[in-house]
């Protein structure tokens, strides 16, 4: 009896566990059709159980973000290497715990909204009602939160590489509609393990799902292909400097490096030269006239403040003629609240920076307008479509992601590659250390460079003015899906 009440309490802890692991495992990996269906079913059968929601979202985050250990050390900032490491583990438990909340609310929602009833005896409408009610509230708080510096990876964009086909759908819905199509798949294979469990008839429900899904591969994979052309080339270099030794690079040294990458874009005819985030430091001058058309990575200083850029140099310029400021700051290592200032510079070897126009659209007269993402602004596609829908042809996402493992690498990728997806645009990519290279309009890789290497490299992106759906009209539609199923429910199937 003892034995059976501790291996019940084991499976009680475990099994949520299992699940949040397995769905931070299948993130942004190719293992997520191994993984994330049971990491969603696992969630939605033990949602009914308080503490287990929270156990599930801690241990998503915790696997997920695991990256942010790399922090760790910072004793090149100053801070010892005692407080570095419980720096960096605070902060990876802080967004643990924070993750852990927020599922742990959805599955109030779950048991206030559907499992006041068996949902075996429920019939189909309501059922269905009931759940895409709760799979699109966790969609839409996935794309609230996108708006907000808590945010980097979730469900929707997850998905990437791990199912392609099933993400084409992002043309039309988004990453928070790919939340939804997640959250329902998840619900199916739990709806035919309560039934084989109760040993009730689950053919119907089987095949019907099997039906959906064909459906929904299909519908993804519908795109009509765009003709890829070599009329821009644009040359990318990826320094590959380690930041904690930047901050004993001078700008001499900087100079001619950028030199030589200006001198080999030339070579390769390309027409513009784009660098990392943070490549010149905030108090660079170019010591030569710029030879090429250069989007350069630095700071400037503005009236309030230091700003993270692109900066813009023209043939003949020594000076940026043109710049865009990042907006969205990563907290404490950019973006330092002002009652910390005395007490630190934050996370970064700049120290605190100030946000730049919410505008992610570049208008520059030597190129066709552009929508740029600097590093965490990748995660935010509602800017990103914004811009495109001013009139940008194509998205240049620049990064430092040094000094983070593979999987941040892989983060941004899939998140490039969904952005890309959900517009139709081609996606150009350059980081310090990695990811660096050329995303298709169809979230393809054409060209990615070796990570944590020196490289200067021409890729052939295409501008296009077209529009998808979602670029046209993004969660407008879902948003009026998620209002129209709660009025449903509230007078029709509220459960008693």
């Amino acid at each position: 009896m003892l034995i059976n009440l501790q291996i019940k309490k084991f499976t009680k802890y475990f099994y949520p566990c299992l699940g949040g692991i397995f769905g931070g495992i299948a993130t942004s990996t190719n293992l997520w059709l191994l993984f994330m269906p049971i990491s969603i079913f696992i969630l939605w059968s033990i949602s009914g159980k308080k503490l287990s929601n929270f156990i599930w979202g801690f241990f998503f985050i915790l696997v997920s973000h695991s990256w942010l250990y790399d922090l760790h050390p910072l004793t090149w900032l100053g801070i010892s290497w005692t407080s570095s490491l419980i720096i960096s583990i605070s902060i990876l438990l802080g967004c643990s715990f924070t993750g852990g909340i927020l599922v742990y609310l959805w599955g109030l929602l779950v048991r206030r909204i559907l499992l006041k009833k068996d949902i075996l005896k429920m019939k189909f409408l309501p059922l269905t009602v009931k759940v895409l009610l709760l799979s699109f509230t966790w969609g839409i708080g996935e794309f609230i939160l996108s708006q907000t510096p808590l945010f980097w990876i979730g469900l929707g964009e997850g998905i990437v590489p791990g199912d392609m086909y099933l993400a084409g759908l992002a043309r039309w819905i988004g990453a928070s509609g790919l939340c939804v199509v997640q959250l329902v798949l998840g619900f199916w294979i739990y709806l035919i393990y309560a039934k084989w469990k109760r040993k009730y008839h689950l053919k119907k429900t089987f095949f019907f799902g099997i039906l959906i899904i064909f459906i929904l591969h299909f519908l993804g994979s519908l795109t009509n292909p765009i003709n890829r052309n070599t009329d821009y080339p644009v040359a990318l270099w990826q320094p590959n400097m380690p930041t904690r030794e930047k901050i004993n690079v001078n700008n001499q040294f900087i100079n001619h490096k950028l030199n030589n990458a200006q001198k080999i874009a030339l070579l390769n005819k390309a027409k513009l030269l784009i660098t990392p985030e943070g490549t010149l430091n905030y108090n660079f001058n170019l010591a030569f006239k710029s030879k090429i058309m250069m989007l350069a990575g630095g700071f400037r200083n503005s009236n309030n403040g230091l700003r993270s850029s692109l900066l813009g140099y023209q043939i003949g310029d020594k000076t940026y003629s043109t710049f865009i400021d990042k907006n969205r700051l990563v907290p404490l290592g950019e973006k330092v609240p002002k009652f910390l200032n005395i007490f630190s510079r934050g996370l970064s070897v700049v120290g605190g920076i100030q946000p730049g126009s919410n505008s992610r659209f570049f208008e520059w007269k030597v190129t066709p307008p552009i929508a740029i993402a600097i590093c965490y602004e990748i995660s935010d596609g509602f800017k990103i479509r914004k811009a495109i829908n001013k009139g940008a042809g194509l998205i240049i996402s620049a990064a430092n992601l040094d000094p983070y493992p593979t999987k941040l690498h892989n983060q941004f990728l899939s998140l490039a590659r969904l952005r890309s997806i959900e517009n139709k645009k081609d996606n150009v990519i350059v980081s310090n250390t990695g990811p660096s290279g050329l995303i298709s309009e169809k979230g393809k890789i054409i060209k990615l460079f070796e990570p944590n290497k020196e490289q200067n490299d021409i890729v052939n992106p295409n501008f296009s003015t077209e529009k998808t759906f979602y670029t046209k009209y993004g969660e407008g539609p879902l948003l009026f899906l998620f209002l129209s199923l709660g009025v449903l429910n509230l007078l029709f199937f509220k459960t008693k």
